[in-house]
Parts: C-alpha cells; sequence; structure tokens
C-alpha cells in the first residue's frame, strides 16, 4: 500500500533565485566587515609578542654569550647598536636607561630600558645575577 505520492519537480522550482545568492552575499560581506578588524589586531598583538619573546631572549643570552666567549660584556646607556644583540626582529630597538654590565661568569648588573617599535614601548628590567627579565606591566 502506497503512504506518499511522488511528485515530480519542476525545472522551475529547482535552485536559488538571484535575490536569495544576493541576500546572503550582501550577509556574510557584512558579517565579515564586522569581524575582520578585531581578526588584524588579534594577529598584530600575536606578532608583537612574538617579536617581544624575540628581543627578551636576546637580552636573555646575553650571560651566556659572555660565559662563551669567556669575556665582560659591557654596554653604555642609551640605544644599543644592532648587532649588539642576535635575534631582535628588524624595527626593534633596546633602550637601556643605565648602563648593562655582564660578567664574564654571566652574572649581570641590575638595568632597566624599553623595548621600542614605531610608537610600542615596553619597560623592562634586569634582575641582578641572573639576568632574569621581569616586564613592567603596560598601561591599560
Amino acid at each position: 500500500m502506497r503512504t506518499s505520492v511522488s511528485c515530480p519537480r519542476s525545472k522551475a522550482a529547482a535552485g536559488f533565485t538571484l535575490l536569495e545568492l544576493v541576500v546572503v552575499l550582501a550577509l556574510l560581506g557584512l558579517a565579515t566587515a564586522l569581524v575582520a578588524p578585531q581578526g588584524f589586531r588579534t594577529i598584530a598583538t600575536w606578532r608583537r609578542a612574538t617579536d617581544i619573546d624575540a628581543t627578551l631572549g636576546a637580552l636573555a643570552a646575553l650571560g651566556a654569550d659572555a660565559r662563551t666567549q669567556g669575556r665582560r660584556l659591557s654596554f653604555e646607556a642609551g640605544q644599543l647598536p644592532p648587532d649588539a644583540l642576535k635575534g631582535v626582529p628588524e624595527g626593534w630597538t633596546v633602550v637601556l636607561d643605565v648602563p648593562l654590565v655582564i660578567e664574564a661568569n654571566g652574572a649581570c648588573r641590575s638595568a632597566s630600558g624599553e623595548l621600542r617599535e614605531g610608537g610600542y614601548v615596553r619597560r623592562f628590567t634586569l634582575e641582578a645575577p641572573f639576568c632574569r627579565i621581569a616586564l613592567d606591566t603596560p598601561p591599560r
């Protein structure tokens, strides 16, 4: 016994109308326009965090460099020359408030300074004797 009646579909009823497609595309464009700027800001924040980590890693490696070379490393207050640190991303600079001295055994004296890139500035402190790096909390 048959319980349903099958109707052949007409060719005119198949697919979507042009108006339906335009509405869907307009909604997708609107959603993208609302979400994309925040996504780009998030990616820029991730890149900046990666660059900060790389720069701080280069600073932290100075103690190992002094031990490897078997000599004292000394940097004057002010902007470090680009070749002073290995691994600092392009565009970033390190500016010291006081001279940085790292002894041949890898111990360092306390120092502080800023990481700079464009208009972005982040303060840091190197804590004696192990050259531990502490970032100052950024303003909100």
